[in-house]
């Protein structure tokens, strides 16, 4: 079964759409207790570094003196091991509009954080991995900017991307579930996958290219395969073929979403497919001079008078 127009131009579209999500802007503001200590510093420091031109950092100085944030602000990041201004200074943080998550090595450095709520977190780590996962997390729960933070901030990318897998993945299997009528899901999965690898594509720091098409060739032909399989298998099932069909496209999204998750992690080199495609086009759609294709005749051929019968 083809998919239908309306289903390949919903496909470009949200290409498009996910792709100014990745350029909308981001600000990121960081407030350096001066308890900080070097781990955190410097873990924060290589892990905001912009990867993109709509990424912004601000850093400035925790002490005694009042502390504000810009209106743009996305969220406020403080590092610090404790101080006795700390708890002010963290409500004028948040007082301010964008959530603030505070970075430490022990939660008896931040003891008025009790829990984290929509506004204020606490995170605390002595591993940098660890700390740096929490950390995109925990803003990722708390922005709609995903793709844009993904972007812009490599250690963003992993959790961002294993969230729209885990999104993708479920709706298929929803669909699979609750489409009953034979072969109706299956252009609703496949725009989902193709929307799920645009959206990986993206995050990962590849934007819309025309080489986008080779991995939606795939991803289609993917599709095809796990198609046939699942009508295979639901032929066997009986009553219960909704429940084959859900787990095909909830488990095989999410084997697709990881694979892509690996690809995009590669910077692969298209140079050699395009030349062999357009090699091939050559070959196809020989080339015409411009005289051949003004007259519609082949070179050499006579010519006639307007008044010649």
């Amino acid at each position: 079964m083809k998919l239908p127009i309306d289903s390949i131009i919903s496909m470009v579209k949200t290409g498009v759409h996910v792709q100014k999500a990745a350029d909308e802007s981001v600000r990121v503001a960081v407030f350096v207790d001066a308890s900080a200590s070097p781990f955190l510093i410097e873990t924060v420091r290589e892990a905001f570094v912009p990867q993109t031109t709509s990424a912004l950092l601000r850093v400035e100085r925790l002490g005694t003196a009042p502390v504000s944030v810009k209106d743009d602000t996305d969220v406020t990041i403080v590092l610090t091991c404790g101080s006795p201004e700390l708890e002010r200074r963290v409500q004028e943080l948040v007082i301010a509009g964008a959530p603030v998550v505070v970075l430490c090595e022990s939660s008896v450095e931040a003891p008025f954080i009790k829990q984290d709520t929509r506004m204020l977190g606490l995170i605390c780590a002595t591993e940098a991995d660890h700390l740096l996962q929490s950390l995109a997390r925990w803003i990722l729960a708390r922005t709609d900017k995903s793709a844009a933070f993904a972007s812009s901030f490599p250690f963003m990318r992993e959790p961002a991307s294993i969230e729209a897998v885990g999104q993708a993945a479920l709706a298929n299997a929803v669909t699979g579930a609750l489409v009953f009528m034979p072969g109706a899901d299956f252009p609703v999965m496949t725009a989902a996958q193709l929307g799920m690898m645009l959206n990986l594509a993206s995050v990962n720091g590849k934007p819309l290219r025309p080489e986008r098409l080779y991995e939606a060739a795939g991803v289609l032909a993917y599709a095809l395969l796990m198609r046939g399989a699942a009508r295979a298998a639901c032929s066997h099932a009986g009553k219960g073929s909704f429940a084959v069909k859900a787990v095909f496209g909830g488990a095989g999204t999410w084997a697709l979403g990881r694979a892509l998750m690996a690809f995009y992690q590669q910077d692969v080199d298209y140079s050699r497919v395009n030349a062999a495609v357009s090699s091939l086009i050559k070959r196809v759609v020989p080339s015409q001079t411009s005289d051949e294709v003004a007259i519609g005749r082949p070179m050499g051929a006579p010519q006639y008078g307007k008044d010649r019968l």
